[in-house]
């Protein structure tokens, strides 16, 4: 009775390797994909997603990545240009996984016949075992049709085009066009995560076998009914993704020329190459305009491109940014310019980090140059490093400290702890009221949390 009860266990395992699902098939022949826009496998899949971002995030932007969200990654901004970073990574990701499974074609042709002679050579010997040991009719038809199963299955998957045409055909398809879908998307903005994953689940689908079978098809139908000037028209899958960053309208991406998926993308709007009253040949030679404003942004100023003179808000905030970000704690004659590249690397180091001052919630381009600074030598950059710092001072001065301060990302929640902290440990400090942090209270907490003397009191 055990080998019955054994067989038709292996009759189900066939059955199971035919991809044999009642319950599915019934349901896609009534409702086809359905109506709801909640499924069950959603949640599922908003998890995997956020693990998978995750972990391309640490292959891309940063390596201590755990987590991801809307708007930042291990704590650090989720810019375009981040963006950008992560759909390469996951499309380097793709083709390995893709590479894996050409791998795997290969040698599924070249196992097949052996396999087949394998199946055939165990039915026949199971067969004889249970002639042997004089068993009923019932277990000998059912061991039949489990091998049955078995070799038809295996025949049937062999079957399909993808399976059926030579191995190099469907290599050269899949790499042709994974390459072609890059060179198409090079000037798609992704600015936020639905576009990144569309742009990825697009990727992932030139792997797919029903698209290397279409593909094929594809170029043998066109050719054969308009010729092969028909054919300089890419398929659906292949064409340029619609551009789908944030805040699109009519006029196109921020204001910017739409992208289509049938035609080329347009040049790049002319750039203005030089900022306004550059005090330096670094800030002539090498700062536009449009860079100039962005670095305002972030530097709690008005975003005009111009610089301005000695002792202007934006000289003044520039100044403030490099004595905490490059020149603390020997910043007595730091400079009110960009004065050599080191000081622009570290500008646009915290431009990529921090685009906007107000939108984080920072008091002034000091707090920026503070948050911004690199935390060793090959200028890794981590903000809640020095969130840590002023965490552990506000504990050494018996401070109640905020559990936002230890979270692992830094972002407006933390910054809005900081406003909390801050005018407390300038109390303690005998420093002059506020909420933000300046010179002589980072120089405190520096030295606070260092172990060395303090002054008396007062401003430094």
């Amino acid at each position: 009775m055990r080998s019955v009860w054994g067989i038709v266990a292996f009759v189900c395992l066939g059955l199971t390797l035919a991809g044999c699902d009642p319950s599915r098939d019934s349901r896609y022949f009534r409702e086809g994909i359905g109506t709801d826009l909640y499924w069950d496998g959603l949640p599922a899949a908003t998890q995997l997603q956020d693990v998978y971002l995750a972990n391309i995030c640490a292959q891309a932007i940063s390596p201590t990545a755990r987590s991801i969200d809307a708007i930042s990654c291990d704590g650090l901004p989720l810019t375009p240009r981040n963006w950008g970073l992560l759909v390469q990574a996951g499309m380097n990701d793709i083709d390995l996984r893709c590479d894996a499974y050409l791998a795997w074609l290969y040698d599924r042709k070249s196992s097949k016949e052996p396999f087949l002679k394998e199946l055939a050579v165990l039915g026949g010997a199971t067969a004889a075992i249970l002639k042997a040991t004089e068993v009923s009719a019932t277990p000998i038809a059912l061991t039949a049709i489990a091998f049955g199963l078995a070799a038809d299955t295996f025949t049937n998957i062999d079957a399909r085009l993808v399976n059926a045409v030579d191995y190099s055909t469907a290599g050269s398809v899949v790499r042709d066009n994974r390459t072609k879908f890059r060179v198409d998307n090079l000037s798609v903005v992704i600015d936020n995560r639905p576009a990144a994953i569309y742009v990825l689940r697009s990727y992932l689908s030139i792997c797919v076998p029903d698209t290397i079978e279409m593909s094929i098809n594809n170029t043998l139908a066109v050719y054969h009914r308009a010729g092969p000037e028909a054919l300089r028209v890419p398929p659906i899958a292949l064409r340029t993704a619609a551009a789908t960053a944030t805040g699109n309208t009519s006029a196109g991406v921020r204001g910017g020329p739409v992208i289509r998926a049938n035609a080329p993308p347009p040049p790049p709007p002319p750039v203005k190459t030089t900022m306004l009253n550059p005090s330096s040949d670094i800030e002539k030679k090498s700062v536009t305009f449009d860079e100039a404003k962005s670095f305002q942004k972030m530097l709690c100023v008005a975003e005009t491109g111009d610089f301005g003179g000695s002792g202007s808000d934006t000289r003044n905030a520039l100044q403030a940014f490099l004595k905490a970000n490059r020149y603390y704690p020997k910043d007595g004659s730091t400079p009110d310019k960009i004065a050599v590249d080191a000081d622009l690397q570290r500008l646009r180091a915290a431009q990529a980090i921090f685009p906007s001052c107000t939108a984080l919630g920072f008091a002034s381009a000091f707090e920026v140059g503070v948050f911004a600074r690199p935390i060793n030598t090959t200028g890794a950059l981590d903000p809640m490093k020095n969130v840590s710092d002023i965490a552990t001072a506000a504990q050494k001065a018996g401070l109640t400290v905020p559990e936002a301060l230890r979270a692992p990302i830094f972002g407006p929640p933390v910054v809005t702890a900081l406003r909390d902290v801050i005018p407390q440990l300038r109390t303690k400090y005998s420093l002059s009221p506020g909420n933000s942090i300046d010179r002589p209270l980072y120089d405190r907490i520096i030295k606070t949390n260092a172990g060395l003397p303090l002054p008396a009191g007062g401003q430094q």
